[in-house]
């Protein structure tokens, strides 16, 4: 039997951590962007106002309802990477969103507004394509997508385009921004992250696969 390789499982963990913390950092750039938010962190931002909290707090009370809700009824989902997903993003984000208040992105222009929005969504595929990577699993909210479709005839298309609207629309309820910014995200991560798997995250799963 093979002996577990540690520092193999090191340089997983650390590559994922690095994916989170990226992601977070294109996160970051939509809420500061405040030119509309993706489907995810607009109910994160309407939960946060409703419970007078920060963005990043929300975040880890949703993943953890959703990490005890996985690990009762579908815990065989359940991975190290899920764990730390659910802990873990919502420091990164509060810490990376307070530290990007420096640079004014609220108190600029319209038009380069939406470019550093977009700018956060090539920032998001690039992070989520080197979380991936080291498959380590995701975070209790992507998941749950992916559960559904397995216990179900859903497609995984289909699931998505459901979830996204109800979190669209309850997050704008609770005070979330919604605007052009959110339709752009709708439409140009989906393709960005289809790219950046290719040629980022396969290559690191390559190297990976040798260590």
């Amino acid at each position: 039997m093979n002996s577990f390789n540690f520092k193999a499982f090191s340089i997983k963990i650390l590559v994922f951590l690095i994916g989170i913390f990226t992601v977070q950092i294109g996160v970051g750039l939509f809420i500061q962007s405040n030119a509309g938010l993706d489907s995810y962190t607009i109910i994160m931002e309407g939960i946060g106002i409703l419970l007078g909290i920060t963005v990043g707090q929300a975040n880890i009370l949703v993943m953890t309802i959703l990490f005890m809700i996985i690990l009762c009824f579908a815990r065989e989902y359940i991975r190290i990477g899920t764990f730390l997903a659910t802990f873990i993003t919502g420091i990164f984000l509060d810490t990376i969103n307070q530290s990007l208040t420096v640079f004014g992105i609220s108190d600029m222009a319209y038009i380069p507004r939406l470019l550093i929005l977009i700018l956060g969504c090539i920032v998001i595929s690039i992070g989520f394509s080197i979380l991936n990577a080291p498959e380590l699993s995701v975070s209790p909210l992507d998941q749950m997508p992916l559960i559904i479709m397995d216990r179900t005839k859903f497609t995984y298309s289909q699931i998505r385009i459901v979830q996204d609207a109800l979190f669209i629309s309850t997050g704008y309820l609770l005070g979330g921004t919604l605007g052009l910014g959110t339709i752009i995200s709708l439409f140009l991560i989906g393709p960005c992250i289809q790219i950046t798997i290719k040629y980022i995250g396969e290559p690191i799963k390559k190297k990976l696969s040798t260590l």
